[in-house]
């Protein structure tokens, strides 16, 4: 047959196709090709990795990071033991950051560094950072497959998608970790209806204009930004922003309570489609929406996650408060005993970071894919070079950097 040029056997000028994919009119496309593909393919499912910021871990360099975050003068955070400032009249005072996050007109007025004609060693000021740490860790899975099941297979890309749907599962792990440990390190946790915790999440734990407006107004004070960088290229490297928008990430169990949502006269609906305000723009650094939007509700634009994760117990239980069959309880999702809790995630531009790992030149910090072909596995267990295997890897880590931008807003949901 027809020579195809893709992943040959290392045998000089004198290399031949691999009979891997030898059936007529499919010749080997390069493994390379496929997990460019692949990533590729699943961009659109990379949820919750487009709101993160990236950067690699180089070889040699342990699996700690390690960065430090310089806190503002006038913030309450700027506090370091031993920190002493000295005031317009020339007293010593803790912190040594004036006012601090103070929003009182008496006691900035009270603090303001006023110069005299006579001022000697007054108004002394300190600074303060913070470190923040994350772990890289390593993960990975592979499968076996068969050179029959190339050849012979009525699939011709067989071996194609078997590799997308294995980094599709590589990037679904990393989603999944992605969401938990945003949700461990969310500064900022909402209850809706009369809950407190996550154990007395019940009926009237239902999204609220009032506690979307609230829990909007807390992310304000923490100075979290509003408008939103995202990476919209599969490599990690394209980013773009939209501007004067909150995200919000839910289930799509709760979708529907999210678009039940009243404005605040408690008539109209507060919910708007996207549809109603996604437009072209003449920006090109700006766009007007994310993958997954589907409107917004009050101050928050709202993406469904089509597999955002929610709260269990280690053996997959829900953790709500307890559910029994009456007319209030029957609308909502349950495990039979007790209330499901979905976490509503809200991440703030930039609050943290993902940290991929430098496997070696050429190649992204995202997934390491190397397959063996049945050739390069013969061994005694494989004389007759049938098997063949692909084996995926992966090093990742969140660093969260600005917890106070990253809050959870817990609910149940209805059917």
């Amino acid at each position: 047959m027809a020579f195809e040029p893709g992943l040959d056997y290392n045998a000089g000028t004198t290399a031949s196709p691999s009979t891997i994919d030898g059936a007529a009119g499919n010749g080997q496309l390069t493994q390379y090709h496929y997990n460019k593909k692949a990533i590729i393919d699943i961009k659109d499912e990379m949820i919750l990795s487009q709101m993160s910021g990236t950067m690699n871990q180089p070889k040699n360099k342990g699996k700690e990071v390690v960065k430090h975050r310089y806190i503002a003068l006038l913030s309450d955070e700027n506090s370091n033991a031993g920190n002493v400032g000295i005031d317009a009249t020339g007293t010593e005072y803790a912190k040594g950051n004036l006012y601090g996050s103070s929003r009182g007109t008496g006691f900035i007025e009270g603090k303001l560094p006023d110069l005299g004609e006579d001022s000697g060693r007054v108004n002394k000021v300190s600074f303060s950072r913070k470190e923040v740490k994350g772990n890289i860790v390593n993960r990975g899975f592979f499968f076996e497959w068969s050179k029959d099941e190339v050849n012979f297979d009525s699939d011709k890309k067989f071996k194609q998608h078997v590799t997308t749907e294995a980094v599709r599962g590589a990037n679904q792990i990393n989603e999944d970790i992605l969401a938990i440990e945003l949700i461990n390190g969310a500064g900022v946790n909402y209850y809706a209806g009369t809950a407190l915790t996550k154990a007395t999440i019940n009926a009237t734990s239902v999204p609220t204009i009032q506690d979307l407006i609230r829990l909007d107004t807390e992310l304000d004070n923490n100075k979290c930004p509003r408008d939103t960088k995202v990476i919209t290229g599969s490599t990690f490297t394209d980013t773009k922003t939209v501007a004067a928008a909150r995200y919000m990430f839910i289930s799509p169990d709760a979708k529907m309570d999210f678009m039940a949502v009243k404005a605040l006269n408690g008539t109209d609906d507060a919910f708007v489609p996207v549809e109603q305000y996604e437009a072209a723009t003449g920006n090109k650094k700006m766009i007007k929406t994310i993958h997954g939007e589907i409107g917004k509700v009050g101050p928050f634009r709202i993406v469904v996650h089509p597999k955002m994760v929610r709260f269990s117990d280690a053996a997959n239980k829900a953790v709500g408060a307890a559910w029994s069959s009456n007319g209030t309880n029957d609308p909502f999702r349950n495990d039979g005993t007790k209330f499901e809790v979905y976490a509503n995630l809200i991440v703030g531009s930039e609050a943290f970071t993902h940290i991929g790992f430098e496997f070696g030149a050429g190649t992204a910090g995202k997934f390491d894919v190397t397959t063996k072909t049945p050739e390069e596995l013969r061994s005694k267990e494989n004389p007759y070079a049938k098997s063949g295997m692909t084996v995926i890897e992966f090093w990742n880590g969140i660093l969260v950097e600005r917890p106070e931008w990253i809050a959870v807003y817990h609910t149940a949901a209805s059917y």
